[in-house]
C-alpha cells in the first residue's frame, strides 16, 4: 500500500519526533518554511535558514537537531521502493539521492510549490477509495522531483579551495563513512590515501581534532547507538552487521570507546 512507501511529517514531529541518534532508512526530506534548523549528520554539522530545505540518505545517522523559536516546516520520507518506480533519471536522482548530505536554501516561490504538493499528497492519501490514488501521488511526486532537480542545480555553489591536508582528511573521511562496517585498521585507509599511518593521525588531528583511530571508532559506535535508540535489532544482530568475530567482541569495542554496555545504553533510553 501507498502508506507503507510514504509518511509525512509535520512541524511537531520533526522537532520532537525523534531519538537521537536516528539511523535514517528512506529518503527523508524537511522542507524550511520559517526559522533556523541547525543538525548534526555523520559527524558533520549543518544549519539553515528558511526557506530552505534539508535532504537526508539512507543510512546517514542524525546525532543531533536543534531549531530555534521561530522555526516551521514539514517532511516527507519515501521508501527506495517509490521513489525507484518514478524512474527519474539517472543524473537527476544522482544529483538528489546519491551524493552527500544536502542542504539547500532555495526561493520561497519553490517553498510554496512544495507545500503545495504535500498538502494535495495529505489529500489523497485519505482518499481510500480513490482507485487512482497510487498513480496521481506518483505523478504528483515526479513534479515535485524535477522542480527540485532545477532548484537545487541553479543554487549549487562551487567548492571553496582547500588545502592538500584537509583534502586528505575529507577524503579519510568519506572512507570511513563507508567502510567502518569491515574495516577498522587505519592501515587499510591509509595505504588507499598512499601516506603513513603515523602522517594520516598527524593531519587529523591538526584538523579535526580527533585521530584516525577516534574517528572509526565514533562511526562504529554512532552506528550502533543509532540501531540500539531507533531499531528493534537485537546486540547480536548489530555485531553481525558491524562484521565483529563474536557479540561478545562488539560488546567489549563499544563499552571501551563509550563507557558502558550496549544493552546498558538500550536500558538508559528507556528512562
Amino acid at each position: 500500500m501507498i502508506e507503507d512507501d510514504i509518511k509525512l511529517l509535520e512541524n511537531e514531529t520533526i522537532v520532537k519526533g525523534l531519538c537521537f541518534p536516528h539511523k535514517i532508512d528512506r529518503v527523508t526530506q524537511i522542507v524550511i518554511t520559517s526559522g533556523c534548523f541547525s543538525c548534526r549528520v555523520d559527524f558533520r554539522s549543518y544549519s539553515l535558514r528558511a526557506p530552505a530545505m534539508a535532504i537526508f540518505l539512507p543510512g546517514q545517522v542524525i546525532e543531533s537537531l536543534d531549531t530555534d523559536n521561530e522555526f516551521a516546516g514539514f517532511g516527507m520520507i519515501m521508501s527506495s521502493n517509490f521513489t525507484d518506480s518514478m524512474n527519474l533519471p539517472v543524473s537527476l536522482q544522482e544529483r538528489l539521492f546519491l551524493k552527500n548530505t544536502q542542504f539547500h536554501s532555495i526561493p520561497r516561490e519553490a517553498i510554496d510549490a512544495y507545500m503545495s504538493c504535500y498538502r494535495q499528497v495529505s489529500g489523497i492519501l485519505r482518499q481510500k477509495d480513490n482507485p487512482y490514488r497510487d498513480v496521481i501521488i506518483k505523478h504528483l511526486f515526479s513534479a515535485y522531483y524535477y522542480g527540485l532537480g532545477y532548484y537545487v542545480h541553479s543554487t549549487q555553489n562551487t567548492s571553496a579551495a582547500i588545502t592538500p591536508q584537509v583534502d586528505i582528511c575529507e577524503k579519510f573521511i568519506d572512507l570511513v563513512s563507508s567502510n567502518f562496517k569491515r574495516e577498522r585498521d587505519i592501515g587499510f585507509y591509509a595505504d588507499i590515501l598512499c601516506i603513513s599511518k603515523k602522517y594520516l593521525s598527524t593531519l587529523l588531528r591538526q584538523n579535526t581534532g580527533m585521530t584516525a583511530l577516534e574517528w572509526i571508532e565514533r562511526y562504529v559506535v554512532l552506528y550502533a547507538k543509532s540501531c540500539l535508540s531507533s531499531t528493534t535489532m537485537t546486540v547480536q544482530q548489530i555485531s553481525d552487521e558491524l562484521q565483529f568475530p563474536s557479540q561478545s567482541v562488539f560488546g567489549k569495542y563499544f563499552k571501551r570507546v563509550e563507557g558502558i554496555s550496549p544493552r546498558a545504553y538500550r536500558q538508559s533510553l528507556m528512562k
